[in-house]
């Protein structure tokens, strides 16, 4: 194991390292610019789909092609935030409004109400009660000074729980609580689960401007098996996870149209190799987009 020895380079060193390594610049300035906005090390995630050698990058290739290619990502991961939270707003909606219908405003404190698996319930209650406790919300500071009690009622509780803990509260739900939410969506519960820890993860890179592009998710979706028109999806690439969304969405009637905002995005960067995302070349024809 050897230390850790590059050395900073200036932006005009870092362009002449790209040079030598075989990339083509059509404006220095541009990329000195971009440079200054975009760090070297950032950016070079983007290299590896132009270099079928490592460091070498293949014939022709231009720094304003990877740009191009960034800045396709950027704007999918802003795609992508808008449709998750979509999806995240009405699982907000849905868990308060049915929570406080079977179980009371604050049933979300009594483990009895709850199907948590052992511990996870604890871990929930405490969850909950340190994001409320940091809460600086308006409508938080307003109840405190207010109301007696510390407990915050189930609609107050969701707005301010991460989406990975509301994710833990929807699997902590009992199946007659479930049923309700699950209504007119028609997924199995475990494949719902599946997929609301699938739009956690992905939420999460988006929010932390990590790649989508050709990324190969850690946490792979479940395909449900009673739904032909999912057939032959691969389970662990962005097109998985857009298909995913596009149902909910549409399951749920919203009016975000997944299929209409990529497509104006692919038409805006037509170089873009799909195939890195799990695009299959019929994709807008498929069953699962009508």
């Amino acid at each position: 194991m050897t230390f850790y020895n590059k050395p900073r380079l200036s932006y005009q060193n870092q362009i002449n390292l790209l040079k030598n390594r075989g990339l083509l610049f059509i404006d220095e300035n541009f990329a000195i610019t971009k440079l200054r906005h975009i760090s070297y090390f950032r950016l070079s995630a983007y290299f590896l789909p132009f270099q079928s050698t490592k460091d070498i990058f293949d014939q022709g290739t231009t720094f304003e092609q990877i740009i191009d290619l960034y800045h396709f990502d950027k704007e999918l991961r802003l795609l992508t935030f808008g449709a998750i939270e979509k999806i995240e707003i009405f699982l907000r909606t849905a868990i308060s409004y049915n929570l406080s219908k079977y179980i009371g405003v604050f049933g979300y404190r009594q483990e009895e109400k709850f199907c948590a698996k052992n511990g996870d319930f604890l871990w929930l209650k405490e969850d909950i009660a340190k994001e409320a406790s940091r809460s600086k919300e308006t409508f938080v500071k307003h109840f405190r000074d207010t109301y007696a009690g510390d407990d915050l009622p189930i609609w107050m509780v969701v707005e301010i729980i991460s989406f990975g803990t509301l994710s833990k509260l929807y699997t902590s739900l009992c199946p007659e609580i479930e049923k309700e939410i699950l209504n007119g969506i028609g997924l199995p519960s475990f494949v719902f689960k599946n997929w609301l820890h699938v739009f956690s993860y992905v939420r999460n890179l988006s929010a932390h401007h990590s790649r989508l592009w050709n990324r190969q998710f850690v946490i792979k979706a479940k395909i449900p098996k009673h739904k032909k028109e999912f057939v032959g999806i691969v389970n662990d690439k962005y097109y998985s996870f857009a298909v995913m969304t596009h149902y909910i969405l549409r399951s749920i009637h919203d009016t975000f149209d997944m299929k209409a905002e990529l497509t104006k995005l692919i038409v805006k960067y037509p170089h873009i190799d799909l195939t890195q995302m799990g695009f299959v070349d019929d994709w807008e024809s498929r069953e699962v987009w009508r």
